[in-house]
This record gives structure tokens, C-alpha cells and sequence, in this order.
């Protein structure tokens, strides 16, 4: 009954305008993820207590992934794919839809959002400049690794369809579900990560913060301009 409902309603992917309405949701986002990400960073540079733990993991757990059966190698691959070509594939499909459809602030949303996370990743890794584990498996990468940049894209991608679908679910239950099933997402693609050795803990806790920080400020700036600008036309 219920997905009836949602196909004769028409489905479109608009936004439902939460961040232009309550500025202190994105507000709250910023500051958070940008607190987070201060301590993190801090923590890295003064050789905190988090350190040993990110080397606990990073020299037990990829050892437990490779004595593992084999379907988990693909299971965890799958992940360092999700988190990159797919976002990449989701974000084009997106694009094309909302030209089509002429949705240009969900256009400048999400097209902000993702050349955002690549600049903060380019800047961020290259400034602060961390090796990646020495224990990484199966798919190895040499560039700096903190923040990751799987977990900054997951929390723009999978974060903003979130947004756009939940508000149109028809219950409670399809809402959480959609929640859920993005949390789920950035939850795995960040696990994959840790435990291949690809990521220290710290560097996906510290890409998830600059993702939250970096689309609670963009799109509550987009959705201000556009609400503005519609009450100038209407005027």
C-alpha cells in the first residue's frame, strides 16, 4: 500500500528546504564536525590517546580480514568502491536528473557538496600529510590518508539522498528505513576501510566530521539563497 502510495504521488527528488527553514540544524552541523575534526587533528598532532588505538586496530584487524573466508575480500573491495566509483556514478545520475528537471538549487546543492569534499580532501590530506597503515591489504593506495576520503564522500552522497528521500516517505517506518539504510552505508564503507588496513580509525572518524561540517555550512548557504530569491520574485 504504501509504495502505491509513493508511485502515484510522483516521486520527484526535491529538497524539503530543512536547512534554509531551521539555519541551526547546518549551524549545529558546522560547528560539531568542525569541533570533531580540530580535536582529531589534534589529537594526531600531539600523539593523543587515540594514536594507540588506531595502531591496535590497524595491526590486528587485517591480519583477521586475510584469515577470513574469501567471500570477505569482495564484501570489504566492495566497500572501497561504494565509497568511490559509486558515489561518482550516483552523483552524475543526479546531476542529469535535476538539469532535466530544471531543480537548479538541488543542482547547485549537490554539485557544490561533492566539488566541496574533493577540495577538502586534497587540501586536508596534502596539509597534514599522514601515512596510511603499513598493513594495508588487497587494495593498496600510497597518498596521505587523514581525513579519508571515502568517509567525507559517503556522508555528502549517501547523506544528501537521504535528505531528499526521507521528508517523502508516506510513514514513520519508510522514513527510518531510508535513514537507516544511509547510515548503513557510511557505517560500512568506513568499516571496509579500517579493516583492510587502508584507513587508520581516526582518519575515517575524521572524514565523517569534515562531511557533516562541509554540507551542514553548503547547504544551508545554498537554501537561504534560494529561499531569499523566491521571495524576491514573489514580491
Amino acid at each position: 500500500m504504501e509504495i502505491t502510495k509513493i508511485k502515484k504521488s510522483g516521486l520527484e527528488l526535491r529538497s524539503p528546504g530543512l536547512f534554509g527553514k531551521w539555519p541551526v540544524i547546518g549551524l549545529l552541523m558546522f560547528v560539531l564536525g568542525g569541533l570533531s575534526f580540530a580535536g582529531l587533528t589534534y589529537n594526531l598532532a600531539a600523539h593523543g590517546p587515540l594514536l594507540r588505538w588506531d595502531t591496535a586496530i590497524a595491526s590486528t584487524w587485517p591480519g583477521i580480514a586475510l584469515r577470513s573466508p574469501a567471500f570477505v575480500e569482495t564484501i570489504m573491495n566492495a566497500g572501497f568502491y561504494l565509497g568511490r566509483e559509486v558515489t561518482v556514478i550516483v552523483n552524475i545520475l543526479l546531476i542529469i536528473y535535476f538539469v532535466y528537471k530544471r531543480f537548479w538549487q538541488e543542482f547547485t546543492m549537490l554539485v557544490v557538496g561533492w566539488a566541496g569534499t574533493a577540495v577538502l580532501f586534497f587540501v586536508l590530506t596534502d596539509w597534514i600529510n599522514r601515512p596510511r597503515p603499513p598493513t594495508q591489504i588487497w587494495i593498496v593506495l600510497s597518498i596521505p590518508g587523514f581525513p579519508s576520503g571515502h568517509s567525507i564522500s559517503v556522508v555528502a552522497c549517501f547523506g544528501f539522498l537521504a535528505y531528499l528521500l526521507a521528508p517523502k516517505m508516506p510513514s514513520l517506518f519508510w522514513k527510518i528505513l531510508v535513514i537507516v539504510a544511509a547510515l548503513f552505508l557510511m557505517v560500512f564503507v568506513g568499516f571496509s576501510r579500517v579493516f583492510t588496513g587502508g584507513h587508520y580509525l581516526t582518519d575515517v572518524l575524521a572524514g565523517y566530521a569534515v562531511g557533516i561540517a562541509w554540507v551542514g555550512l553548503a547547504y544551508t548557504v545554498i537554501e537561504m539563497y534560494y529561499q531569499k530569491r523566491k521571495k524576491k520574485v514573489f514580491r
